[in-house]
């Protein structure tokens, strides 16, 4: 029988964040994630792999795939394609080098891959059939890229040339537009190569992360104008090394060491502690960013990075792989991707292949914002949840064992009563089998806002 307490007073919403991150053994479920299956590959990636896609409006998840020359036969380099709605392997992209960045567009049915030779290759997804290829120009490979599709430019990374540089391609005629050197002339001297980009629809620029800099030596993101070509600010990092990169729908840039930077100012809000990777991915079915791997090179991190959510923790920690003791191959990690439609995250791990994790649990309010009048101060909302993978529920406000609103089953509404506020946070916590209320067994986090008319 389900039990609602009516809350009738002002609480005091605590810094979401602030509590011990979740965590457990490989393959475990935990903070409401599930392992789902693992998806073979051929060769178990033991050969090693890089940059990871997922194209939701497909439904298709793209790996760079190294292979590996010391098996017999031979697995050579490839674009591993998965069915992210059914979970199987469909099809291996044959490439001519070593694959390394790689995203995907789906307006044009295309798919662009950095190789180590230096180029850049492009492939019809309806047959898989190459359409070009792009030289960079460089010795070095091409590696990791993002699209603007306004203008129709692809950027791409030459890390390890001298200097290392990024190139412009146009997407329509399929050359190079121009060449920017990181060489302290045109843009920032880097002393650490140049990482993962992101294209910011809201800002219309380019964002990349510089692992280090002669002017900022922990590293810096670099804003990039798609029509000058030129590198128009840049933000010195708190943490060091930022590799991984993404924007979130909330204007927040987010790297793989864990600092949180707002767009508009370029200021660090908060560093996420203990979380790393070299890839990582903003998923904004859930509004969580996803770390390629943890210090330990065997997790992903999950960072809340929802609406009002300024995070200092890890929400979750997904263990998928392992150490093991040689000549055996660890099972690690650097790379994640997830669909936004069916919020399942793509990992794959060395030796083991391809694991699907998902994110069953869900917290939302309607309306929020609350539309409020006048003076007044406090609002009324439904909360709504969903938690597939417990089997009882309580949401509580303001911390994981603050005051409870509701306890139930694993799906289900209620309506609270005027007394909401602005920013208040509501806790969803798996209560099964009496597991205590910690940060450890919460599913998810909301926060609502008021909005005065």
């Amino acid at each position: 029988m389900k039990v609602t307490k009516l809350l009738s007073v002002c609480f005091l919403s605590l810094t979401p964040g602030l509590f011990p991150v979740a965590f457990a053994q490989q393959g475990q479920p935990v903070a409401g994630y599930q392992l789902l299956t693992t998806i073979p590959i051929p060769d178990a990636l033991a050969g090693g792999f890089d940059i990871s896609w997922v194209e939701s409006a497909d439904a298709r998840y793209y790996l760079a795939d190294r292979g590996n020359a010391t098996v017999s036969p031979p697995v050579g380099p490839a674009i591993d394609v998965i069915d992210t709605s059914t979970d199987q392997l469909l099809t291996t992209i044959p490439l001519i080098s070593g694959s390394n960045g790689i995203l995907s567009i789906p307006r044009a049915h295309e798919i662009w891959v950095g190789l180590s030779n230096s180029t850049v290759t492009v492939f019809n997804t309806d047959n898989y059939a190459l359409k070009t290829v792009i030289s960079t120009g460089g010795t070095m490979r091409a590696d990791e890229m993002a699209y603007d599709p306004a203008d129709q430019i692809i950027l791409v990374a030459n890390d390890r040339d001298t200097p290392p540089f990024i190139s412009f391609i146009s997407r329509q005629t399929q050359s190079v537009l121009k060449k920017l050197n990181f060489d302290g002339v045109a843009a920032p001297n880097t002393t650490g190569g140049i990482e993962q980009s992101v294209w910011d629809p809201t800002n219309q620029r380019f964002y990349i992360s510089i692992p280090a800099t002669t002017a900022n030596p922990n590293g810096e993101i670099d804003e990039i104008d798609p029509q000058s070509f030129k590198v128009t600010r840049s933000f010195p990092t708190v943490c060091k090394g930022p590799a991984g990169l993404v924007v979130t729908t909330s204007q927040r840039l987010v790297t793989s060491c864990g600092d949180i930077v707002d767009v508009a100012t370029g200021t660090v809000l908060s560093t996420v502690a203990g979380v790393a990777g070299d890839e990582i991915w903003y998923n904004p079915g859930d509004q969580r960013v996803y770390f390629g791997s943890g210090t330990d090179r065997i997790s992903v991190n999950v960072v809340d990075v929802s609406p009002g959510v300024i995070a200092t923790t890890a929400l979750a920690t997904l263990v998928v792989g392992q150490i093991l003791t040689a000549p055996a191959v660890s099972q690690t990690t650097h790379s994640v991707a997830a669909d936004s439609a069916n919020n399942q995250i793509f990992v794959p791990v060395t030796g083991v292949g391809v694991e699907v994790w998902r994110n069953g649990a869900s917290l939302t309010a309607f309306p929020n914002p609350i539309p409020v009048t006048g003076t007044t101060t406090l609002g009324t909302t439904t909360i709504t949840w969903n938690a597939p993978n417990a089997s009882y529920i309580e949401v509580h406000v303001g911390s994981p064992s603050g005051p409870e609103f509701t306890h139930w089953d694993n799906r289900g509404s209620m309506q609270t009563g005027p007394w909401v506020s602005d920013g208040m946070t509501f806790y969803l916590q798996d209560v099964t089998g009496g597991k205590p209320l910690t940060a450890a067994n919460t599913l998810a986090t909301l926060v609502v806002h008021l909005q005065t008319h």
